[in-house]
């Protein structure tokens, strides 16, 4: 296990902010969540970037999360939020189906992004050996609005990850969470990872 998280930190470096983050992981009532995110790109511009994520929970079923951060050489600041909603609860038969409507403001070189959209997910938890996971599938399409131009485009992408607590930690206060994306339209495809701490 310890092989497999030093691999995956290793792999972030060529990682881009994610969309789904860590609101799919099971959270206690009213929990909050600060993540600090590797970010960057598998493109032909491998850039690396940092940023970081506030997480809470509403209400059951309903989860905030704000984020912002950045990247070197062309890729600059990048501010996200949105809201995830509990469609359909998980139980031992039955996955947790969401949907999260969220905002992004992306500068790209000399170019100002904003992106309305909403991911459609499905995640159902399991555990290994005593180790809990939470594996998820997320698509995140929208519209993709450049403010100089005013034109639009529309974007979707497909998002696997999971989350897990910390197994050297021991116990559920540190979350570790992974999250790859396929841009289905455009080369920007990222490979990211989250460290979560919780608290209430």
């Amino acid at each position: 296990m310890k092989h497999i998280l030093i691999c995956l930190l290793f792999f972030s470096f060529y990682s881009q902010a994610s969309v789904v983050g860590i609101s799919t992981h099971p959270l206690n009532d009213e929990a909050k969540v600060l993540s600090a995110e590797m970010t960057g790109y598998m493109s032909q511009r491998q850039e690396v970037g940092l940023g970081m994520r506030y997480t809470q929970e509403l209400n059951p079923g309903r989860i905030l999360d704000i984020s912002a951060s950045g990247a070197q050489d062309s890729r600059g600041l990048a501010l996200c939020t949105g809201v995830d909603f509990e469609l359909l609860q998980e139980d031992v038969s039955q996955p947790r189906v969401s949907l999260k409507p969220y905002y992004q403001y992306l500068k790209f070189e000399d170019i100002n992004q904003n992106l309305i959209g909403a991911a459609p997910t499905i995640r159902k938890g399991f555990s290994i050996q005593g180790n809990e996971f939470f594996p998820y599938l997320a698509v995140p399409t929208g519209i993709k609005i450049h403010s100089d131009s005013q034109e639009f485009d529309y974007y979707a992408s497909l998002t696997l990850g999971a989350s897990m607590p910390l197994p050297a930690a021991g116990g559920d206060k540190l979350l570790v969470s992974v999250e790859g994306n396929k841009n289905l339209g455009a080369s920007s495809d990222y490979l990211g990872v989250l460290l979560s701490w919780v608290w209430k």
